[in-house]
C-alpha cells in the first residue's frame, strides 16, 4: 500500500507574521535578528521601514538597551577626559555593541532617538598647557582651552558625524546636549520619533561671558552664540547629563549652587538657583519631571531625595518654587557595603524612570516606580566609572539586501553583535 501523499503546511500571511513579530520584546533586538535568518520572507519583513515605524509604535516605550561610560584607574579617572569608553549592555538586554565599534578616548555626553554624542580632544595639548600654565602660576583650571572634537554616533547603523570645532573651550566651562530638530518633538513623548536630522546645543563659559551655541545637522553649520554676562557667578559646567523638558535644556553648574537654562524657544540663557539643601552636596543629578517641569535627585547620609521645581514656578532665587517630592532609604535597598560617604547619583534615565546610583566602584540602578535594583558594575577598588549616559532607543537590526540566490540560513551583516 502506498503511503498517503504528504500534506504541505500553509505559511503564514505576511499579516500574521508581523503581528507576531510587532510582539518581540525591544528589550531584545537579538530576537528580531534570529526571525529575520528564518526565511528570506521574514527578513524583508524584518527589514521593511513600515515594519519598523509599526514595532516603535506598537511599543511607544523604548527600551533602555545598557548604558555608555569610562573606566580608569584612580585617581586618574577623575580628571577630565581619562579613562577608557566601554559600553554595558543592561541585565535583560541582548544589544551588544562589536568590539572596537567605537573610540576608547571618546567620551560620552547625551544620548537621544539611537544617536550618542560624544567629545574628544588631545590629552598631549591638555597636559602642555597645565605644565605651561603652572610655570606661569597660575591655575590650571582658570587657563587651559582646549579644542573639543564633538562625535554624533548611532551604534545601530554605524553612521558618524564629526562636527566641525565651535571653537576653544575652557576645560572645566562647558558642555553638550543632543536634540532633535523634528518641529515639536519631545523626546519623551515623542520617544518614537525617527526623524533624520539633530541638533546639538553647546553651553560654554569663559571671561565674564556664559554663551550657547547651536548645531544643525541640516545645515553642518554653527549658528552664532547667544550670550549672558556671569559677572558674579562662579561658572564651572560639568559634564553631567544635562535635563531636557519641551521648551528648555538645563546644565548642572559645579561651582555653585545654580543650574545654568537655556530657552530653546527663546533662545535665552539665564541661571536658576538650586535650593539651600544643595549648597554642600556636589553630586546631583538633574532630572525632567512628567509634569514637563525641573527636578534632581541627591544622596546625603544614605537617604536618596528628589526635588522638582514645576513648570511654570515663580521665583528663581533661593528656595523659591521647590518642593521635595520623595525619601528613600537606601540602606534598605542597597547592600551594607554600598552605603559610605562616597555614595553619590551619578545619572537619571526619565523614559525608564530609574536612578544610577554609584559608590566605590561599584553601580546600581534604583527604579524609581517598583524600587529594584540591580548591580551594573563591580570592579576592585583601584578602578572606577564616571560619564554616564543611558542608551535607551529602539534597536531593529540593520539588514543587508536579500540576494535572489539566499537561502534561509545565509549570513546576515549587522552593525552590532547578538
Amino acid at each position: 500500500m502506498m503511503a498517503p501523499p504528504s500534506r504541505r503546511v500553509p505559511e503564514l500571511m505576511d499579516e500574521l507574521v508581523e503581528d507576531i513579530l510587532l510582539r518581540f520584546p525591544p528589550v531584545d533586538p537579538a530576537s528580531l535578528f534570529r526571525a529575520s535568518l528564518v526565511s528570506k520572507r521574514w527578513r524583508r519583513l524584518v527589514s521593511s521601514p513600515g515594519f519598523h515605524r509599526r514595532f516603535r509604535e506598537f511599543h511607544r516605550t523604548p527600551p533602555m538597551l545598557g548604558f555608555f561610560c569610562n573606566i580608569g584607574r584612580v585617581p586618574e579617572i577623575y580628571r577630565c577626559g581619562s579613562g577608557d569608553l566601554r559600553f554595558m549592555p543592561a541585565a535583560e538586554s541582548s544589544f551588544r555593541l562589536l568590539p572596537h565599534a567605537a573610540i576608547p578616548s571618546w567620551h560620552a555626553l547625551d544620548a537621544l532617538h539611537g544617536r550618542v554624542l560624544f567629545y574628544d580632544f588631545d590629552d598631549d595639548s591638555v597636559t602642555s598647557q597645565a605644565v605651561r600654565s603652572r610655570k606661569r602660576k597660575r591655575k590650571t583650571s582658570q587657563a587651559v582651552e582646549v579644542e573639543v572634537e564633538l562625535i554624533v554616533w548611532n551604534p545601530a547603523t554605524g553612521e558618524v558625524c564629526r562636527l566641525p570645532v565651535v571653537r576653544p573651550l575652557h576645560m572645566f566651562g562647558w558642555n553638550a546636549a543632543l536634540l532633535c530638530a523634528a518641529a515639536r518633538c519631545d523626546d519623551h513623548v515623542d520617544a518614537c520619533c525617527s526623524y533624520d536630522a539633530f541638533r546639538v546645543i553647546v553651553v560654554a563659559a569663559f571671561k565674564g561671558l556664559t554663551s550657547a551655541y547651536v548645531y544643525s545637522s541640516e545645515q553642518g553649520a554653527w549658528s552664532e552664540p547667544i550670550s549672558v554676562q556671569h559677572l558674579g557667578v562662579a561658572v564651572r559646567l560639568t559634564n553631567g547629563l544635562s535635563a531636557r523638558t519641551r521648551d528648555a535644556l538645563y546644565f548642572l553648574n559645579g561651582s555653585s549652587t545654580e543650574i545654568l537654562e537655556y530657552d530653546m524657544g527663546k533662545h535665552e540663557v539665564s541661571f536658576i538657583n538650586l535650593p539651600s539643601v544643595c549648597k554642600d552636596n556636589q553630586f546631583i543629578s538633574l532630572m525632567a519631571m512628567e509634569d514637563g517641569g525641573l527636578g534632581f535627585a541627591m544622596v546625603e547620609r544614605s537617604k536618596l531625595y528628589t526635588w522638582s521645581k514645576p513648570k511654570g514656578a515663580g521665583g528663581v532665587d533661593g528656595d523659591a518654587g521647590w518642593a521635595r517630592r520623595r525619601v528613600i532609604e537606601l540602606s534598605k535597598l542597597l547592600p551594607a557595603s554600598a552605603l559610605s560617604l562616597a555614595t553619590r547619583v551619578v545619572a537619571f534615565a526619565h523614559v525608564p524612570n530609574v536612578c544610577f546610583i554609584a559608590t566605590y566602584s561599584k553601580l546600581f540602578t534604583i527604579c524609581m516606580r517598583s524600587g529594584q535594583v540591580s548591580k551594573l558594575y563591580d570592579d576592585s577598588m583601584d578602578r572606577d566609572i564616571r560619564d554616564i549616559v543611558p542608551y535607551i532607543s529602539f534597536c531593529i537590526p540593520a539588514l543587508g539586501a536579500v540576494p535572489a540566490d539566499e537561502g534561509p540560513r545565509s549570513r546576515v551583516s549587522s552593525t552590532w553583535g547578538a
